[in-house]
């Protein structure tokens, strides 16, 4: 099968599409002919036939090279170059996916830019929608949250089952750790700190530690420092710029409890590489994971606010004698349902069947 995917992205280990859109890939290249053509310039290890976009010849010239794509997969929406590369494609006859990245979701599409996305929609990106093939979504919860396109289905991402894992927990403290984009609105953090505020003595009589880590987003990082200030809750709560690689791994490793309290995700890529390494989650239901993680028993599932968020960290805090045996359990959630073989074989299979029912369409 050949398979053509269309991504705008950099080189940016703390973003989520640029990181697992390339493990997508280099996956998927055991099992078909895959190409990457990116719209952004720069190189990803591992991924072979990957192609800078300068303009729509660039397209014409890996359909001489490769032949036509069975399916092109577009990775997330709003971007204006989609326009073009898509009208090509439907003039040849060629089926395109989209994957929104969780674009399309009622949370996603009512936040601050609304108005603009409602004219941006109708303007331009509801014809580029309607004639995909079909949107995948990530989660069961993004499906049910995306109210465009004729079909959707789930495809899930994946992730590699690390050697290391948490094996001894702290005894005199925990240390509770989220590492992802610090954006306040999407992950949470405000409602995360009002739990923590709420139950301030008590956090502090237990000796938690919360530290969150993660890349600036639009200038957010001083303004979640100044909430943490406002809030006198900085001897519990300690704010840091983002972490990658070997120094991630050993503050995961050092950490008791993931947590993360985002108000919607797709698939979030931070929970899973935690339930990799073997911590304990504590999330909220936005996350798409809750299910999972109540299925599985490896973790704690809240509501997607302040009230519900605190009583869950009282939960986590009373239950730390079973953080070994929920760790344990993160590990098996992960490897019966994320592992990026089990992961591409599925998405591989369902690109198949599309392909396959729109040439009998056709």
């Amino acid at each position: 099968m050949n398979i053509l995917h269309i991504a705008s992205m950099e080189n940016n280990p703390c973003c989520g599409v640029a990181v697992v859109v390339p493990q997508h890939i280099i996956a998927q290249q055991k099992l078909a002919d895959v190409v990457l053509l990116n719209l952004r310039e720069g190189k990803y290890v591992g991924i072979e036939n990957q192609y800078f976009y300068h303009n729509i010849f660039d397209l014409h010239k890996i359909f001489l090279k490769f032949g036509k794509p069975d399916l092109v997969v577009f990775h997330e929406c709003y971007r204006s170059k989609y326009l073009l590369i898509s009208l090509v494609l439907r003039k040849n006859h060629i089926p395109y996916i989209i994957v929104p990245h969780c674009e399309l979701t009622v949370e996603a599409q009512n936040n601050k830019k609304s108005f603009k996305k409602k004219i941006a929609n109708f303007l331009l990106f509801n014809h580029f929608i309607n004639h995909a093939l079909a949107i995948q979504c990530l989660s069961e919860k993004e499906m049910n949250s995306t109210l465009f396109g004729y079909k959707k289905y789930i495809s899930t991402n994946g992730i590699n089952l690390p050697f290391k894992y948490k094996k001894i927990f702290n005894e005199k403290i925990i240390k509770i750790v989220f590492i992802g984009r610090l954006d306040i609105y999407h992950k949470g953090l405000d409602l995360l700190l009002e739990a923590i505020k709420n139950k301030y003595d008590y956090l502090k009589n237990n000796s938690i530690k919360i530290y969150l880590y993660g890349p600036d987003y639009q200038g957010q990082y001083i303004e979640i420092e100044q909430l943490i200030n406002s809030k006198n809750i900085q001897k519990i709560v300690r704010i840091n710029h983002e972490v990658l690689s070997k120094e991630k791994e050993e503050i995961l490793l050092e950490a008791d409890v993931f947590i993360q309290t985002s108000r919607f995700e797709g698939m979030p890529m931070g929970i899973l590489e935690a339930l990799s390494y073997g911590l304990p989650c504590l999330v909220t239901r936005g996350t798409s994971l809750g299910e999972l993680i109540e299925k599985y028993d490896a973790g704690w599932v809240c509501e997607t606010n302040a009230d519900s968020i605190a009583e869950s960290i009282i939960r986590c805090i009373n239950e730390k004698e079973l953080f070994n045996v929920k760790g344990q359990n993160a590990r098996k959630l992960i490897e019966e349902n994320f592992t990026w073989n089990k992961v591409t074989r599925e998405t591989i299979n369902i690109y198949q069947k599309l392909a396959y029912k729109n040439i009998i369409r056709n």
